[in-house]
């Protein structure tokens, strides 16, 4: 996630995982996810900047390729450019039952700041995008989901540009004409802090927003508040144990900018519906974007239960008449 902008405003295959469609987990099941995420985080981590560490930034790229092709998806290497260079949004698809329906897509970027390793930013989503690729993918959705990993999301000049990967993605989806069902974007999804006040909450949310930092907030705007609906009575049956917050803002997220640090506002400004799932970064998260972000600050049983709810609403959502 950046924040720069708001102060001017392989792990193997298997039927390991519980019914996406919202059946509750068993304790193994959820353990077993758990330590494949923790895998996950633990291989990305360090810090992927195309410019402070370009090896470990194309690795991670080729990291989700692999682990979502081992997962039996179609996966491409989608281009775009930025300052006369060429990147690469990873693009893998659960193909739908029914191919004229409108897909859904779950994203995550998997760049990080030039001086944090980004365990929570956001490898984190990440992993949480593969292990819920993996749940969907034993399922058969009526409608296809696109599984994309992000990049530059982070602040990539000084003039402010930020969510570059995620903004010619969906520019070019509206281009081409193509409908969608949303986008579910797992922004930091790694940090629980249970402490009462650990949870920094912003002023005139106009919602009660508990101050432990135990739940994941899924923020929409205006056009995805039937997405927003969708998604918390989805997850809530899929992971009864998670507490969530939801929140829609107005004006694709102009009046309260916190919402748009993410690349959930890339599709808002494409007129897409999509929402940010969030442990709410730097309002919970005392490590980010410091060299503090490190793997052994993550719980992974909360990981698990966002990847478990996020499964559940992907298969609502898709399989929804």
């Amino acid at each position: 996630m950046d924040r720069s902008t708001s102060a001017q405003a392989g792990s193997g295959q298997g039927g390991t995982g519980p019914d996406a469609r919202g059946a509750a987990s068993t304790l193994g099941q959820r353990a077993a996810l758990a330590e494949r995420l923790q895998r996950h985080v633990l291989a990305l981590e360090g810090v992927r900047h195309p410019v402070a560490a370009p090896e470990r930034h194309r690795a991670a790229r080729d990291y989700i390729a692999r682990e979502l092709a081992a997962l039996g998806l179609g996966v491409e290497l989608a281009p775009f450019s930025f300052r006369r260079g060429t990147y690469h949004n990873v693009v893998g698809v659960v193909p739908g039952r029914d191919p004229r329906r409108p897909r859904l897509v779950v994203g995550a970027h998997f760049d990080s700041t030039p001086h944090t390793p980004g365990a929570d930013d956001n490898a984190s989503g990440v992993a949480a995008l593969v292990e819920c690729a993996r749940l969907v993918a034993e399922q058969t959705p009526r409608a296809g989901v696109e599984f994309v990993g992000f990049d530059l999301e982070e602040l990539q000049t000084i003039t402010g540009r930020y969510r570059v990967g995620s903004h010619a993605f969906a520019r070019a989806k509206r281009a081409r004409g193509d409908e969608l069902a949303g986008a579910l974007i797992l922004e930091m999804v790694g940090y629980r802090d249970p402490a009462p006040g650990a949870q920094t909450v912003p002023p005139l949310l106009g919602i009660d927003v508990p101050r432990t930092g135990d739940f994941l907030a899924a923020v929409g705007d205006g056009r995805s508040r039937e997405l927003l609906d969708g998604f918390v009575a989805a997850a809530r049956a899929a992971a009864p144990e998670l507490p969530l917050v939801p929140y829609c803002t107005r004006l694709c997220g102009w009046l309260m900018p916190l919402t748009r640090l993410s690349d959930n506002a890339s599709f808002w400004d494409a007129r897409y519906p999509s929402l940010m799932l969030t442990d709410t970064a730097f309002l919970r998260n005392p490590h980010y974007h410091q060299q503090r972000d490190t793997s052994a600050t993550l719980d992974y049983e909360f990981m698990a239960l966002v990847t478990e709810a996020t499964a559940g609403a992907v298969m609502h959502a898709t399989d929804a008449t």
